[in-house]
């Protein structure tokens, strides 16, 4: 008896199995001195775990069972939820650190970053240099950060709108496509061929590949696709991630050139503008370094030319730019002082 109440006990995790069916008439059946023998119902009285252990008095059952009891006990209670405000921040910034320590940036995604502050560099850069000829600080900052708010939501915009379309257009030759398979199957074994051809497959291998890939109409569209449309399904995540990469630049970098406006005075405005401008000019140059070596070709000597022409070309831009608005700005309100 007590083997049988260890065993249950190892097996189910108490000392009998679950949903015992004590209370049901069994019939033993089978060739023996009694013959078929019926055996009454026998009520039977559910108890808890614990009443089980503590009305158990085999002590050699406690003493082999209790580390099995006590680890069922602990796989089979659910873990306590953290409660406290400090615990659930600590768990988001953990979950944070482990998303940002696996993440992995697309070239898609460097493009955009690029795209950003690219314009986030030159745009904002322009029109603070062209507003620093009315004589106040108070006008920049202000017309600065709106430009920068505005351009930040149309810049950002604009790339999800953009990549939505990229997504539309990837939806409706793939319809075509299917379209193509579907109805047109000397079209499709045409197009086969038209792609493999330049690789060297002659006649029959390219009428073995058209056959297996009719085999399969998705397998067809797919090879269409790929390799004569040379179109890539796009991420549906893109508009959102592109948009808001887009944005982020623009407003990273579009905030560079603002920041000596907010650290003198008012009336300091031409000193703000020469502090802008030198850190616009090393900014620019390490932003078109940066840009062009990321782009550039993997030999080390011509990329690094390469980088270096890409930061004067960034800081030429930037300050043809600037230098106009100034220009256009100050005569502007030179008209409209007469």
């Amino acid at each position: 008896m007590s083997f049988v109440l260890l065993k249950n006990l190892m097996v189910h995790g108490r000392p009998v199995p679950p949903n015992p069916r004590a209370t049901e008439e069994r019939t033993v059946s089978g060739p023996s001195a009694l013959g078929n023998v019926t055996i009454p119902p026998v009520p039977f009285e559910k108890k808890s775990e614990e009443s089980w252990i503590e009305t158990t008095s085999d002590s050699h059952i406690e003493a082999q069972a209790s580390p099995d009891i006590t680890s069922s006990a602990a796989t089979s209670c659910p873990k306590e939820n953290p409660s406290s405000l400090w615990a659930k921040i600590t768990s988001i910034v953990n979950q944070v650190c482990i998303a940002v320590k696996h993440f992995h940036p697309t070239p898609r995604m460097v493009s955009d970053a690029i795209i950003g502050l690219s314009d986030g560099m030159t745009v904002p850069f322009a029109l603070t240099a062209g507003l620093s000829s009315l004589g106040t600080t108070r006008i920049v900052v202000i017309a600065g950060l709106a430009e920068l708010i505005a351009g930040m939501i149309s810049m950002g915009v604009g790339g999800a709108l953009g990549a939505k379309a990229e997504s539309d257009g990837y939806k409706a030759l793939l319809a075509d496509t299917v379209k193509l398979v579907a109805e047109s199957t000397a079209e499709a074994i045409t197009i086969i061929h038209d792609v493999l051809s330049p690789y060297g497959f002659d006649v029959a291998q390219r009428d073995t590949a058209a056959n297996n890939l009719l085999l399969s109409s998705d397998r067809m569209v797919d090879f269409i696709m790929r390799f004569h449309h040379q179109e890539k399904k796009p991420d549906p995540s893109r508009p959102v991630t592109g948009g808001f990469t887009i944005g982020l630049g623009y407003a990273l970098g579009g905030l560079i050139p603002l920041i000596p406006y907010f650290c003198v005075k008012k009336n300091q405005v031409l000193l703000a503008l020469w502090i802008s401008i030198g850190i616009m000019v090393v900014a620019l140059f390490l932003f078109g370094y940066s840009k062009t070596l990321i782009l550039a070709e993997k030999d080390r000597d011509k990329s690094t030319r390469k980088a270096v022409v890409g930061g004067i070309e960034m800081i030429v831009v930037g300050g043809v730019a600037a230098g106009v608005t100034f220009g256009v700005v100050h005569g502007i309100n030179s008209q409209l002082a007469e």
